[in-house]
């Protein structure tokens, strides 16, 4: 009887467990574990921390933690599979978003808000996505009328390559404005390669965070073009960047139109109305332009920054230093005024490997490239180029506006200025610019990707200025194919890709005067440039890779200029010391909100 009544007992108790288990566990399975209760959210940091005390003390899981399996289980079970092709979803996202709060804590007063794809300021900036200031009220109403709320909640994956810690706070930032208006989110991050190649370029992701470039009205063709889908690329349908698979035929018709026009009055407003059906269909967030940050000693003067690639080389020509910097130069080099000798030094992360111009490096090569060579046009903003080798340009021949292509051959004739030389005193002639690109084209271990050389059918000579350019196709930004020249003479016997390594040669303001590698590169004044000349005489660049090793010879006046990280407290700390000035510039670059609208199973 005794070992009945005990079975009946256990039996007994076991029931009531069970049944307080399941008193707690349907509440939480039917509010599809709200996270609200203790302000947590699937991956939050705060969560994993008070996991980890937990587990050290009770073993018991924190109340509305979900964790990445929970995650992925719960979002299988959405009905609509597609919910980012529901444009009340991506408005609701749009509104959800606190930009400002993003710009402040990232860049303080040195941001701003982007409401178009290109920066202010520039020919092509349209305040398109204004309609979207941080409205969460609006953004639930959105979602509403896409059928999700309390009961019904929307899973979506947020992304970003894992090594940037200014798109960690971009994520956090985002997952807490969704959280408010009822969006569960999960933050994936990858590695960049895996990131980039695996799961933006196939589409592998709802919502992403990485900076784009947009230099100018082809861009819209690249990445938002229903033909540039990146499943779509071949050896002929290049640069197919549309990686949110957005497809919408007016814009594509409307684009065409944009890229048959040269003028870029008539460009800006058909770009205007490109960035608005963009806007209006919700495809993309601006967040802000990247800024480039500046550090320079104030004995400097007129400096600037290039809003383009970030180079404070940018105004050379102007820039100065005041003839009390000192009469005697330092150990370091730093900038001296040695009777009316002027020079500068500047500082760079990265040693370049070689000139060639051709050859991939580091921008920072480029930078000091780009006062030694010169083209025969100079880009200044999205389409825009300044003539620098160049005099004139006459174009004959028509194209078909519908379709871009040409209804018969387009030509090009170019003449050069005259009183133009090389760093030897030779005349810069029309055979330079042809043996340029034929040495280019024949090149077949050379590959571009932003130039397409096969656009033009051939190069001729018609006197020592003048040229015949005849294009196979037509490219509103041809120009760029001209950036750089060199002498004929240099490029008879060798291929253009094998030369120029350790030295370079060209007509710019300046010219290789040193190369002492693992320490320092010496420009000195090209006294053949025909153009107005520089005031500083010597340019030294010195490189080490340890960015507050370079900014502590800043500070102690042994580097004149530096490009700084755009870190809050150090662009402050740079600001409040009486020896330097800080120079802040937004750029081309802008980090964005991508939402991705490719089909998923």
């Amino acid at each position: 009887m005794r070992t009945r009544s005990f079975f009946r007992i256990k039996i007994l108790q076991n029931l009531i467990v069970f049944f307080l288990l399941l008193v707690f566990l349907i509440p939480v399975l039917l509010t599809g574990c709200k996270f609200e209760k203790l302000g947590l959210v699937p991956g939050d940091a705060s969560a994993e921390g008070e996991l980890e005390n937990i587990s050290e003390t009770t073993g018991e899981m924190p109340a509305g933690y979900l964790n990445e399996q929970d995650f992925y289980d719960m979002r299988s079970l959405q009905k609509d599979k597609n919910p980012l092709t529901n444009i009340n979803v991506r408005k609701a996202l749009m509104y959800a978003i606190d930009r400002k709060r993003i710009v402040i804590e990232l860049l303080g007063e040195y941001g701003s808000v982007l409401n178009s794809l290109f920066p202010q300021g520039t020919d092509y900036f349209s305040g398109a996505w204004e309609q979207y200031n941080y409205n969460p009220a609006l953004a639930k109403e959105f979602l509403g009328k896409a059928g999700y709320n309390e009961e019904n909640q929307l899973f979506l994956t947020i992304g970003a390559n894992s090594e940037s810690q200014s798109r960690q706070v971009i994520e956090n930032i985002i997952k807490e404005n969704l959280q408010d208006i009822g969006i569960v989110t999960w933050i994936a991050n990858k590695e960049s390669r895996e990131w980039y190649m695996d799961d933006i370029k196939n589409g592998n992701y709802d919502l992403g965070i990485w900076s784009i470039l947009i230099p100018g009205t082809t861009g819209f063709s690249s990445y938002f073009s229903s033909g540039k889908i990146p499943s779509m690329e071949t050896d002929t349908n290049r640069n197919c960047n549309n990686f949110y698979w957005y497809n919408n035929q007016d814009f594509d018709f409307n684009m065409n139109s944009m890229l048959s026009e040269d003028a870029i009055e008539k460009k800006s407003g058909l770009s205007a109305q490109l960035q608005q059906m963009l806007a209006e269909d919700a495809v993309i967030l601006p967040l802000y332009n990247r800024i480039f940050a500046v550090a320079f000693n104030k004995k400097l003067s007129n400096v600037e920054i290039d809003y383009m690639d970030g180079s404070f080389l940018k105004n050379i020509i102007n820039v100065d230093v005041n003839a009390e910097s000192g009469k005697k130069q330092n150990s370091s080099g730093s900038s001296s005024s040695d009777g009316n000798k002027k020079s500068l030094v500047a500082g760079y992360e990265q040693e370049p490997y070689v000139f060639n111009p051709l050859i991939s490096d580091s921008i920072y090569r480029d930078y000091i490239n780009s006062l030694i060579l010169q083209g025969l046009w100079k880009k200044t903003g999205p389409d825009k180029f300044e003539q620098v080798l160049a005099e004139s340009i006459t174009v004959t021949g028509k194209r078909d506006e519908k379709n871009n292509s040409l209804r018969n051959s387009l030509k090009a004739v170019i003449k050069l200025k005259d009183d133009i030389y090389w760093q030897d005193g030779s005349p810069v002639i029309a055979d330079d610019v042809i043996a340029t690109i034929n040495a280019i084209i024949s090149d077949e271990t050379l590959s571009f990707a932003d130039k397409d050389f096969k656009i033009i059918k051939s190069i001729e000579q018609k006197s020592d200025k003048e040229f015949t350019l005849t294009f196979n196709e037509y490219d509103s930004n041809w120009q760029q194919l001209f950036d750089f020249v060199f002498p004929a003479k240099l490029l008879e016997n060798n291929p253009i890709s094998s030369l120029f390594s350790e030295d370079i040669f060209g007509c710019g303001p300046y010219k290789l005067k040193e190369w002492k590698k693992g320490e320092y590169i010496l420009l000195e004044k090209n006294n053949y440039y025909n153009m107005p000349k520089p005031k500083i005489d010597e340019l030294k660049f010195i490189f080490n890779s340890d960015i507050n090793f370079l900014i502590g010879m800043l500070n102690e006046g042994n580097i004149d200029i530096l490009s700084i990280p755009s870190d809050l407290e150090l662009m402050k700390s740079i600001e409040e010391n009486k020896n330097l000035d800080l120079l802040v510039q937004q750029g081309m670059l802008f980090e964005h909100l991508a939402i991705c609208q490719k089909p998923k199973q």
